[in-house]
């Protein structure tokens, strides 16, 4: 058995951990503000009681806030996430493979579109100013 000098050895450990220490935290990536607007965003689904159709399939409002959870950490991780407009773009819009809008039905009866609900009830994030940025 070849036992490797310490040179060898550190090389060796260097390598194998770079690529974990290249893998940041994504979520370190998000600035607080953005953080908080998306974690406000998936209180908002899951707490409104509403039903969210997902490629045609009625799902309450806490499903539907785990599968945006789910698809904002997926998207997060391969940091494509960097603002609150790419968390709706990406996870609360439509779906990936059938490209179908998902859609929010209101306790009237009215559907809409999921991503103008979110931009909407991002409106009324309070802190927010009228261009959408926090005060």
């Amino acid at each position: 058995m070849k036992i490797l000098k310490p040179h060898c050895l550190l090389f060796w450990l260097v390598l194998l951990c770079l690529p974990t220490a290249l893998q940041a935290d994504s979520s370190s990536t998000l600035s607080p503000q953005v953080r908080e607007q998306i974690d406000y965003l998936l209180h908002r689904v899951e707490d409104s009681g509403y039903i969210f159709v997902r490629n045609g399939s009625e799902h309450d409002s806490a499903e539907a806030a785990q599968h945006m959870r789910r698809k904002f950490e997926h998207f997060l991780d391969k940091g494509d996430i960097a603002s609150v407009d790419d968390f709706i773009d990406l996870a609360g819009t439509q779906s990936l493979i059938t490209r179908r809008k998902y859609m929010v039905r209101l306790p009237d009866g009215t559907e809409l579109p999921t991503a103008q609900w979110l931009r909407a009830e991002l409106e009324e994030l309070p802190g927010r100013n009228l261009t959408g940025g926090a005060l």
